[in-house]
């Protein structure tokens, strides 16, 4: 289930001479990517993702997700959002149910499933983002942390059981626990059943552990686009767009410049101890040679 991006166009309502969002977006993303889409305040990010199940439309060019466009004005966007899920950032602030197992099934019973594929699916959803439904259920979302809240929206979404899953800073004013635990959630679940996920985010140390490929917009246009140690391998363009890269690869370009052996595609704590570890026993091992 793939998604086509093609030269697409969008600008806010603003009158005359307003500044396009969008300027000309080319993109493919295959099906079961971990795709993350990065960029300053103001590139087009939540615009993008925002195209991809009909929540908007292009002024020009067309979005195509599994062959269907969204363009068409004859398309049946409520079949698109089933496939579809956008979780919003702080997605808690549209949880509006008296209970959480009422927030979870509304999405699956507005689409008119049977109460029984309804109650499965809300149990999956709870389950999937570590929620006991039995516990969790009955109780209002609004008296919940700020992390279970959290959840609970993120069960919301997947309790439509979608193909794509698209996330716009997902772990926004989180502590470290809450967003180790949501990115966690979201890492597993497409580990189990081989979904697609749009990641947006500004945090470069979780891009770099979670996507496989990286999107980087600027002014409304895609300036820089591949694997993601390949992106982060051109520190100075992103530096240039006012984007860092994690402060491991800075790390390891520290030590290469003081001609210490380390690969310039580190972007992880992991890889760089790894490395670092080779560097010691190397030279300890010179070391003993010499004695």
């Amino acid at each position: 289930m793939s998604i086509l991006i093609e030269k697409v166009e969008y600008t806010y309502s603003g009158g005359a001479g307003s500044t396009p969002a969008l300027a000309g977006i080319d993109l493919v993303i295959e099906d079961g990517e971990f795709v993350a889409v990065i960029g300053p305040t103001g590139s087009g990010k939540s615009t993008l993702v925002q195209h991809l199940n009909g929540l908007l439309r292009p002024d020009r060019g067309r979005v195509v997700v599994d062959g269907v466009d969204l363009a068409d004005r004859h398309t049946n966007l409520k079949a698109v959002r089933q496939k579809v899920g956008l979780v919003f950032q702080y997605p808690e602030h549209q949880l509006f149910e008296e209970t959480v197992l009422e927030d979870v099934a509304f999405g699956p019973r507005n689409l008119g499933m049977p109460p029984d594929v309804v109650s499965e699916r809300v149990a999956r959803a709870l389950l999937t983002v570590g929620l006991d439904p039995a516990e969790i259920g009955p109780r209002s979302p609004f008296a919940l942390s700020g992390g279970q809240m959290r959840r609970v929206a993120l069960a919301g979404v997947l309790a439509m059981e979608p193909r794509i899953l698209v996330l716009d800073e997902p772990a926004a004013g989180l502590d470290p626990r809450g967003r180790r635990d949501i990115l966690g959630h979201i890492q597993r679940l497409r580990a189990e059943r081989g979904i697609t996920v749009i990641l947006v985010s500004h945090n470069m140390e979780e891009v770099a552990r979670l996507a496989s490929r990286l999107v980087v917009l600027n002014a409304g246009r895609v300036v820089l686009e591949g694997p993601t140690r390949e992106v982060f391998g051109q520190s100075d363009l992103l530096c240039r767009i006012g984007l860092g890269v994690p402060s491991i690869t800075r790390l390891a370009a520290e030590l290469r410049r003081r001609n210490l052996n380390v690969p310039a595609d580190v972007v992880t704590v992991e890889e760089a101890a790894s490395e670092i570890l080779k560097l010691w026993s190397s030279r300890s091992g010179q070391a003993r040679a010499h004695a």
